[in-house]
């Protein structure tokens, strides 16, 4: 057998594979056997079949299964032979034809296209620049932040009238056209915050309201989008698309919530009894607070945004021809040509940043750890069981991780997880970064970019 390498362009190469009768005749020959061994036909036992019969009956089947075995078997050994980095699997190539004699077998040449990986240089030089936004904690922002924790430290009354800022608990009615109660409407036990309501005409007939007040309102009016108005009435967000006309609102009960004063109350409350003293001192912690805040969110977005400004940066080359040719080959569900264009882009910025991963993973030989992936895991569990509220001791929390831990599926997503942030970890070193401070919306909308 002989198989032969014919460059393509640089990603792209030709392998042309010749199989003699010497190559795979012993093969066929020792699986024939076996069908003969366990063949049953009228007239004959069990295993005394004629080979010629068997020839006939599986001749033709039996050479194409080993012919293809000895294919997959040559194409993976030159592979690894000529430690050559491929993308997807060899597939058959376009415009060679493949030559033999299946009526009469002797040698056989298949032609086979491989896709090549390219090799990245990680020396980006001095051009490699990016910019890492951050929220500039300002005297805007530390109010902002102070108000917050006055709310969130309030307490709430029941007032006589509604004002500007309360809540409204009642119950919506729908109605019909005549503005009388429509008979087998909708009807839902909810709130009005009054503080969300932007229509400025809404707004001022909510205003003034007592318990046991009746007012009729646009639904769409009090409630910020279709998925809050579908939680409001208690209904799909079909249905909350397509609903017309009035609500009747009985307000039951009007709630304010009244801002907690700055004072020693609130210093204890918020940071703990005695560890801050005064305004001054309080607003300082408030400020270092929302720093370090700032500064996560804007780790979190540029390492979302540097990737692919990385990948752009570094314009890497990929065998595109040939790897549309195998998707399109070996998707499960047909595929048109269109239906490959539209989703190959897609489909070739993931496969860059898979490329550039594993080119760093080798550079610093990455290694993951058992210790690694149970720190992680227990980093995982214990955030999202304190947004409940509900924080762990060590032994409960490492018990916990390690069940994480047992399903295969989790740990590696927990290994990608840890991959990634290495891979970009070291990126970071190999660029320049610098540092630019935004306001509050400007960043905002930073950060819409990369959810």
């Amino acid at each position: 057998m002989n198989v032969s390498q014919t460059s393509l362009d640089n990603l792209r190469i030709e392998l042309a594979v010749t199989l003699a009768p010497e190559d795979y005749t012993p093969r066929v020959e020792r699986n024939l056997k076996r069908h003969q061994k366990n063949a049953q036909m009228p007239g004959f036992r069990k295993g005394k079949v004629p080979m010629q019969l068997i020839k006939r009956q599986y001749g033709q089947s039996v050479l194409a299964e080993e012919l293809n075995q000895l294919l997959s078997e040559q194409l993976q050994k030159h592979i690894q032979e000529n430690k050559l980095d491929v993308l997807g699997n060899p597939i058959p190539s376009e415009n060679k034809e493949d030559t033999g004699d299946w009526q009469n077998p002797d040698a056989f040449t298949f032609h086979y296209e491989l896709g090549l990986a390219p090799k990245l240089d990680l020396n980006f030089g001095r051009r490699a620049k990016f910019t890492r936004h951050k929220i500039k904690v300002d005297q805007v922002a530390i109010e902002n932040q102070v108000k917050d924790l006055q709310r969130r430290h309030g307490k709430m009354t029941d007032p006589d009238k509604s004002d500007e800022n309360d809540m409204l608990v009642g119950s919506f009615i729908q109605l019909d056209a005549k503005s009388e109660v429509l008979e087998g409407g909708i009807s839902s036990e909810s709130t009005i915050s009054l503080e969300s309501v932007e229509d400025k005409k809404t707004k001022k007939a909510l205003l003034g309201l007592e318990p046991g007040s009746q007012v009729i309102v646009d639904v769409h009016k009090v409630s910020r989008d279709n998925q809050d108005l579908s939680r409001m009435l208690g209904i799909s967000e079909n249905q909350a698309h397509d609903i017309n006309g009035a609500f009747q609102f009985t307000v039951k009960e009007v709630k304010r919530l009244e801002p907690h004063e700055v004072n020693q109350s609130l210093f204890d409350k918020v940071y703990g009894e005695g560890v801050v003293t005064n305004d001054k001192e309080f607003r300082e912690r408030v400020s270092n607070d929302l720093d370090g805040h700032f500064d996560r969110d804007a780790e979190w977005v540029f390492r979302r945004r540097f990737v692919v400004d990385l990948i752009d940066h570094m314009k890497i080359d990929l065998p595109d021809t040939f790897l549309k040719r195998w998707i399109a080959l070996t998707n499960e569900n047909p595929l048109t040509p269109d239906q490959v264009e539209e989703e190959y882009p897609s489909y070739a910025e993931s496969l860059r940043w898979q490329i550039l991963q594993q080119t760093v993973a080798e550079a610093i030989d990455l290694q993951i750890s058992s210790e690694d992936l149970e720190e992680e895991a227990k980093r995982m569990v214990g955030a999202q069981y304190a947004q409940y509220g509900m924080p762990m001791d060590e032994n409960t929390l490492t018990n916990v991780a390690k069940n994480v831990l047992n399903d295969e599926k989790e740990r590696r997503r927990i290994a990608d997880v840890l991959v990634e942030r290495k891979v970009v970890d070291d990126l970071k070193t190999r660029v320049k970064i610098s540092e630019k401070q935004v306001s509050f919306d400007e960043f905002g909308k930073l950060a819409d970019a990369v959810r």
